[in-house]
């Protein structure tokens, strides 16, 4: 029974006690005043009679008179005379008159007076005793009159009691209810503070749940700034702030690898775990430390560079001219390609020498915030981002995924190096090589590093500042191009015909059982055709705006397999879906129509497009979890430092990416971030899961770390 409802049935309890008891106790007295003042009146209407007739004439007439005289008045029941031996000389009595007073009132109630006599004497000689008796009709008419008086007012005093405390239970419940709602909150993983109300026993709860919030957002807070500074200092160039060499292997190798991606979320941010190949190219330069965390690496001059490739073109030595054909129509498109820049600095240590180590630093932050605005530049308008790393002292790479056309962000960079060059005072001539390469999905690592580093050899040796690129070989044609235009008329006859399926890959919790099942999207892009993965197609879908219509084929093929089998299930959305208020009520609607399913229904969305439409997120969040289902954020680890930010979205679980979790059992800074990361998670309720894990001694490293969780191709 709920506190207001105890409250209430105290105040009713209370009232009514105190009201049938006074009531009791007022009609007791009153019936007991009753008796006493008729039994007084008997006794001097007695006397009163006794003495008149004392006095008058004894015959039966004169005393029939007398007695009449007062008997007619109403208000006695019996009056009558008898002579010493006991002889009736006159009698009056009154017959029984029916009243309003009820039967079982007058039963409950009972007035009996005691009858008031007199002795009446004729000349001092005893004539007889004259008795008399009241009507108790009147007095019970007087007590129930007063009964019903009594009534109205308890009334209205009950009615008034349960206005007052109608009041007293608000001005109780609201800051009761404001507590529980701050402890549900808590339950949500959002930090709620109240005011504090005027009741002094409650200030004090109020108060100290307060401070416990603050206590543990402070606490938060903290964790979260403490796992920022470790992912930077694990996963980031302290110099450059791009991305580290094995941070950036880790995610290229997972695109080549086709790693799985989500509408909504960059090819980037979807990378994860390396395939372990050992990279055959130069770049592993050992880095020759000058002091500090901000110390200048010089490279060390390669000694058995990859020869260039025999169908590369002729390098152009000008940093303005392209060495590339032209490039192809802008509305082709590759599936899950893109281009790797492999870019040298010449001479750093030398250069080092020249500038200082300070001015050297300054340096190498340009060249990195240079790349990545260049990066971004040709990447805009795609659903994919660039990625930016330097991979040691002198090395540093981008990878721009979803574009084709290498001349205009080479001839970009080559031109804003030069730039950069003139601005330190003409001291470096020759700053810099690129080396431009083509990559798809299914290129080894190790093949496309040593086709980078021919290219960029080639750039080398043709003078200062040059850039070249691989041209594509006969044996290894580019993945195939097809029009925007063929591709809606695709996804519409697929929708139209409904030609998409799920694949589902189990995840395991931390003793092996089945967690849920994780469902991946594939379309049939042609009638009886071959199905396509989700990497295929769902960036082209955000580019067209398609991923209302995607996500909903999805929820109900989820739904479909939810009917028939007894599992749960996991589903990926797009962030843009989320924010088109059409589509999301579509699916708000849909998932509406099952509730039995939902709470075996886990929806998730990719860190990238949760913190692009917050909002659009939070409260989508909120409808899922009035639906029962649960939430989640995949590919959660570039941007753990903004975990706290999604504490009060009521996320039930994040899915670490898979860069950060390969070869997790040797990589001791890894497993610091990620048990800090399950540890910080943990404390606010959310469980954890890693993707992409491969091998077993992964697994019992993760389950180790605090994972709850795991999938990925070791999971069967």
């Amino acid at each position: 029974m709920s506190l207001s409802r105890q409250l209430w049935l105290t105040v009713i309890l209370v009232t009514l006690i105190s009201f049938t008891g006074s009531l009791a106790i007022s009609l007791i007295s009153t019936q007991s005043y009753l008796e006493q003042q008729l039994h007084r009146k008997n006794i001097d209407s007695a006397n009163s009679l006794a003495h008149s007739i004392s006095q008058l004439n004894k015959d039966p007439i004169t005393i029939g008179l007398q007695i009449s005289a007062v008997f007619d008045t109403g208000q006695y029941e019996t009056i009558s005379i008898t002579s010493p031996d006991g002889r009736v000389i006159a009698e009056r009595v009154r017959d029984r008159t029916d009243t309003t007073v009820p039967e079982w009132f007058i039963d409950l109630f009972p007035i009996s007076a005691e009858a008031g006599r007199a002795q009446i004497s004729d000349s001092w000689m005893h004539f007889g005793v004259i008795k008399v008796a009241s009507r108790a009709q009147l007095a019970h008419q007087a007590l129930w009159d007063q009964t019903a008086s009594l009534l109205i007012w308890f009334l209205a005093a009950g009615l008034f009691c349960g206005l007052i405390g109608v009041l007293i239970l608000y001005r109780i419940k609201k800051p009761l209810a404001a507590m529980v709602g701050q402890a549900e909150a808590i339950t949500e993983r959002r930090f709620l503070t109240i005011s504090e109300p005027r009741i002094p026993e409650l200030r004090s709860i109020a108060r100290a749940a307060n401070d416990m919030i603050r206590r543990l957002h402070n606490r938060a807070i903290e964790e979260t700034s403490r796992l920022e500074a470790l992912q930077k200092r694990l996963n980031y160039d302290p110099v450059t702030g791009l991305a580290n060499r094995e941070y950036f292997m880790n995610r290229l190798a997972e695109i080549l690898r086709g790693g799985d991606t989500v509408p909504g979320v960059e090819v980037s941010e979807s990378a994860s775990a390396g395939d372990g190949e050992e990279d055959p190219s130069n770049i592993n330069a050992e880095i020759a430390a000058s002091g500090g965390d901000e110390e200048v690496a010089a490279r060390i001059e390669d000694g058995d560079a990859a020869a260039p490739d025999k169908k590369s073109e002729a390098a152009i030595p000008s940093p303005g001219e392209g060495a590339e054909a032209a490039p192809e129509d802008i509305v082709t498109r590759k599936l899950q390609g893109g281009i790797l820049f492999l870019l040298r600095l010449n001479n750093l240590q030398e250069i080092n020498q020249k500038l200082g180590r300070i001015e050297t630093n300054n340096l190498l932050r340009q060249v990195g915030t240079l790349m990545g605005h260049v990066g971004a530049e040709a990447a805009r308008g795609e659903t994919s981002t660039p990625l930016a790393a330097r991979l040691n002292g002198s090395d540093f790479a981008l990878l721009v995924p979803d574009i084709e056309d290498a001349r205009q962000v080479a001839n970009e960079l080559t031109k804003e190096l030069a730039a950069l060059s003139s601005q330190i005072g003409g001291h470096i001539s020759d700053l810099c090589h690129i080396g431009v390469v083509r990559y798809q999905r299914g290129d080894q690592l190790g093949e496309l590093f040593a086709k980078a580093d021919a290219a960029l050899s080639t750039a080398e040796r043709a003078g200062i500042n040059a850039w070249h690129t691989i041209a594509v070989r006969p044996d290894h044609p580019p993945a195939p191009t097809i029009n925007i235009g063929d591709w809606r008329q695709i996804f519409s006859d697929a929708f139209a015909e409904d030609r998409f399926n799920l694949a589902l890959y189990p995840v395991a919790g931390r003793t092996g059982e089945p967690l849920h099942q994780e469902a991946c999207v594939r379309m049939q892009a042609q009638r009886d055709g071959g199905w396509l993965d989700a990497s295929d197609f769902v960036n082209i879908a955000v580019r067209l705006n398609l991923t209302g219509p995607l996500d909903l084929a999805v929820i109900r093929h989820a739904l479909e397999s939810l009917k028939s089998s007894p599992g749960e299930l996991a589903v990926n959305l797009s962030v843009e879906t989320l924010a088109d208020w059409d589509f999301r009520n579509k699916l708000v609607e849909l998932l509406g129509q099952y509730p039995d399913f939902c709470p075996r229904l886990w929806v998730e969305v990719p860190e990238y497009g949760a913190f692009r439409k917050f909002e659009a997120l939070r409260d989508f969040c909120d409808t899922l979890k009035g639906l029962g289902c649960r939430t989640g954020i995949e590919h959660f680890g570039p941007q753990a430092d903004k975990l706290q930010q999604l504490t009060g979205f009521g996320l039930d679980y994040l899915k670490v990416d898979a860069a950060f979790v390969h070869g997790i059992h040797q990589n001791k800074s890894n497993q610091r971030f990620l048990k800090d990361l399950c540890k910080l998670a943990h404390n606010i309720g959310i469980i954890v899961i890693a993707l992409g894990v491969q091998t077993e001694a992964e697994r019992k490293a993760l389950i180790k770390l605090g994972f709850d969780g795991v999938t990925g191709p070791g999971i069967q």
